[in-house]
């Protein structure tokens, strides 16, 4: 089946023989970036250390495989992550040692010196280019000049890694470090694998996945793109730079989900099952861009564009602010493959408009918040995101898109749910009471301002749970108590946790307290609360048709 195996050359190498002067390796563009974990790098020092300090003669680390590109050069196909790490502790233990002769031979591993010139070299390990400034300069020379003020996932990997090595080796004793140095470099082997077949990289990039971290789906595509580019003759940099662009925009630990997300916003039927994964891809590849990487890859940075304005609400236009912003304080992402879809739509054509778009999140907003309110299970939810790609995705008319999404609307059903109970302490449903009431304080300013909510927000019950202060009791029935009490009239939003002490004070003390915490982050519906001098049964109902009638002008259709 692997008729390229007998291609590969392999042999058990001490670290000595891979960090030597005659050798120098290089991370692909197509490969994922440095991904290893603290608890990673510390597991290995440690691992390392231990092994050094009992009586074994051999500590074996993994495999390496590489391409051989001639004159000593290696493309790292397997094994960038164990490598990365090791010229880090490398490095790390030339700062630490204070033996000149020790300093001098661990250097040149890692990062060799003109002893006429007294300039750096490049590193043996040449690492990706957007990281490299940063490995090169700051983590093998230490200079604070190369450590970013915001760093990327990626580089915040690096940063966090050496802290955790120097930390580890700061414990050990001048001579456990030296035998630790030795050690590594004599006793620490890698099977070393190479093949000069440019053809078998990306095969053996796929089949040798389970090795170390798993290959993520971005990872994967990544590598075929760059596998397709090279078939077809294409240059492979704009794929670097667009895959560039996207980890810069969606970040290394967010590519997955974007890509889920973006495949979602594909859809053109109403199936709800999602062909999962890497295959999806690659058959929209072939199928869509005719194997044409270098467009597919531009298509998925423009994705990645509206993906982001999405998360960080980056919308010029106010009233689309608030509708985005209301959707996000859901907590969930299905909305967020129909906006995706819309705006997508809008950069490929010119059949939609910017106005269309403040248009369609208007209708898409009121229609889904129906099923919230009414408390759709998920798939029932779902049904309306579907409808709207549908139409999207399918080339309906703009008329045609907001007709799909208005058959999904309920009014009778979003005005009969605003009598019901709609406090639970379920976290889908602390997070809606938390989107409405958030929306209802938004709407309260001028239509110029958007308001950003920051710190812990509580929701707070006016009247509280327990009728147990006088106060109450004089006020409400147990009957009244009972009906009111999780209505949307008697629920407002705090800044910071609960005080639970403060949770049955009577009203005037309550006044207090809120009017204490919403000095942190201000709500105007709570400063409504406190213009109040009283809290009976009167004011709780004037409130709550009041907000009532709010919701119904917001989502009516």
């Amino acid at each position: 089946m692997f008729d390229w195996v007998y291609e590969m050359e392999a042999k058990e190498c001490k670290v000595q023989d891979i960090l030597t002067e005659n050798k120098k390796f290089i991370i692909p563009s197509y490969q994922r970036p440095y991904s290893w974990t603290v608890d990673n790098a510390e597991q290995l020092i440690d691992d390392i250390y231990k092994s050094s300090q009992s009586e074994e003669n051999e500590y074996f680390i993994g495999s390496m495989i590489c391409i051989n590109k001639g004159q000593n050069q290696y493309e790292v196909v397997d094994g960038q992550q164990r490598l990365t790490t090791l010229s880090i502790i490398v490095s790390e233990l030339k700062k630490i040692i204070p033996i000149q002769g020790i300093k001098d031979d661990l250097q040149k591993r890692v990062l060799p010196i003109d002893v006429y010139s007294d300039e750096t070299d490049e590193p043996r390990l040449i690492v990706r280019k957007k990281e490299y400034d940063l490995y090169k300069y700051y983590i093998l020379q230490d200079s604070k000049d190369y450590k970013p003020e915001k760093p990327s996932d990626t580089e915040l990997v690096f940063i966090s890694n050496a802290e955790t090595i120097r930390d580890y080796l700061l414990r050990l004793s001048v001579d456990e470090l030296k035998l630790l140095a030795k050690y590594i470099l004599q006793n620490v082997y890698i099977v070393f694998v190479q093949t000069d077949d440019f053809a078998s990289s990306f095969r053996l990039f796929n089949v040798l996945n389970s090795r170390g971290l798993p290959l993520s789906n971005a990872d994967l595509l990544k590598n075929a793109l760059f596998e397709s580019a090279s078939t077809h003759n294409k240059k492979s940099e704009q794929i670097e730079s667009a895959w560039s662009q996207i980890e810069d925009m969606v970040g290394v630990r967010r590519l997955d989900k974007f890509l889920t997300l973006h495949k979602l916003s594909e859809k053109k039927d109403r199936d709800r099952v999602l062909q999962k994964g890497f295959e999806a891809f690659i058959e929209n590849l072939q199928q869509q861009f005719d194997g044409d990487a270098i467009a597919m890859s531009l298509m998925l940075v423009n994705s990645a564009k509206n993906y982001t304005k999405i998360l960080e609400n980056d919308f010029e236009h106010s009233s689309i602010r608030r509708k985005i912003a209301s959707l996000s304080n859901l907590g969930v992402d299905e909305w967020i493959p129909p906006v995706m879809a819309f705006m997508n739509r809008m950069a490929r054509t010119e059949d939609f408009n910017l106005d269309d778009f403040s248009q369609f999140i208007t209708a898409f907003e009121k229609v889904y918040m129906h099923g919230w309110l009414k408390k759709q299970i998920k798939s029932q939810r779902e049904m309306v995101c579907y409808s709207a790609l549908v139409a999207i995705n399918n080339d309906m008319s703009f008329d045609s898109v907001i007709n799909q999404i208005n058959q999904h609307a309920d009014n009778s059903g979003f005005i009969a749910a605003l009598d019901e109970d709609l406090y639970e302490p379920r976290p889908n449903q602390v997070n809606l009471i938390k989107a409405i009431l958030l929306r209802l304080d938004m709407e309260q300013q001028d239509e110029s301002v958007i308001k950003t909510y920051t710190g812990r927000i509580t929701i707070e019950h006016i009247l509280p749970q327990a009728l147990v202060n006088e106060y109450w009791i004089n006020r409400f029935q147990p009957q009244e108590h009972v009906y009111w009490l999780h209505k949307i009239g008697n629920l407002t939003l705090i800044s910071g946790s609960k005080n639970s002490e403060a949770q049955h004070y009577d009203f005037i003390k309550k006044k207090s307290i809120y009017e204490k915490l919403n000095s942190k982050s201000s709500f105007d519906l709570t400063k409504d609360v406190c213009n109040s001098s009283e809290w009976g049964l009167a004011e709780l109902k004037m409130r709550h048709e009041k907000m009532k009638t709010q919701l119904k002008k917001l989502w009516l259709v």
